[in-house]
């Protein structure tokens, strides 16, 4: 698999300088809503945003990336993080200040280049207060399905800020220096949508977006490895429900 025509890191923290469906039959409407429910803007102070995800009460995964200042390649301070889950049209389910946040230990900004740097593009924010709503369920993790088979990506864009965007014809094309390879074209403030396999009954979360690029001239999308690699992340103390 050969990937061309450059990466670009599809995050939109605009003030910081850089532009960031159909689930397995037998999950009903209700059950479905509040897994997409859980997907949500991750807002930083003075205007820029990523997509995130609650996979527990208290904590949300992301793309590492869109922790970092783009000017000044130095994290920025938890403090300045909102999750807004389910964000649509100016209303969330639940807002929560994040309290502490830790990226994929071999992930680092600045350095890194090309597959590598997305194979290890997550990180783990801690809200300062548990999400416990009956509207919200916190999405399972899953391992990758096979080639060819669909996913659904989850997603808000610099240019549909105010929903969620549902990407149901993607399909996983493989996997390339353990950075995973979709069918999807993605946007500019995509950075940490999630991934879904959608063949285990309930959509389970098996990537988070990191960049696009191209693929013999046509639009693709890379993400970061979810199964085991958030366990690391975490850490011994966090549980997560997985499959």
């Amino acid at each position: 698999m050969r990937v061309f025509v450059g990466i670009f890191f599809a995050w939109c923290l605009l003030v910081q300088g850089a532009c960031s469906q159909s689930a397995g039959s037998l999950v009903s409407k209700l059950e479905r809503a509040k897994i997409w429910a859980a997907v949500g803007r991750l807002n930083v102070a003075d205007g820029g945003f990523c997509t995130a995800t609650l996979i527990s009460p208290r904590h949300v995964l992301t793309a590492a990336h869109c922790v970092y200042d783009a000017q000044t390649g130095m994290p920025v301070s938890s403090d300045r993080f909102e999750f807004r889950a389910g964000w649509t049209d100016g209303q969330a389910e639940a807002y929560r200040k994040i309290g502490s946040i830790k990226a994929y230990p071999n992930y680092e900004y600045s350095g890194q280049v090309g597959l590598g740097r997305v194979a290890n593009d997550l990180a783990i924010l801690e809200l300062v207060t548990p999400i416990n709503h009956p509207s919200i369920t916190p999405v399972s993790i899953a391992p990758m399905p096979a080639r060819r088979t669909k996913v659904t990506i989850v997603s808000y864009a610099h240019d549909r800020s105010e929903k969620q965007g549902f990407h149901d014809r993607c399909e996983v094309l493989g996997e390339k220096q353990n950075a995973q390879v979709f069918s999807c074209k993605m946007d500019f403030g995509s950075s940490g949508a999630p991934v879904f396999r959608r063949d285990l009954g309930a959509p389970m979360i098996v990537s988070v977006i990191s960049a696009k690029s191209e693929m013999s001239g046509e639009p693709i999308s890379l993400g970061a490895p979810v199964d085991k690699n958030v366990q690391v992340l975490a850490g011994s103390e966090a549980k997560f429900s997985t499959r």
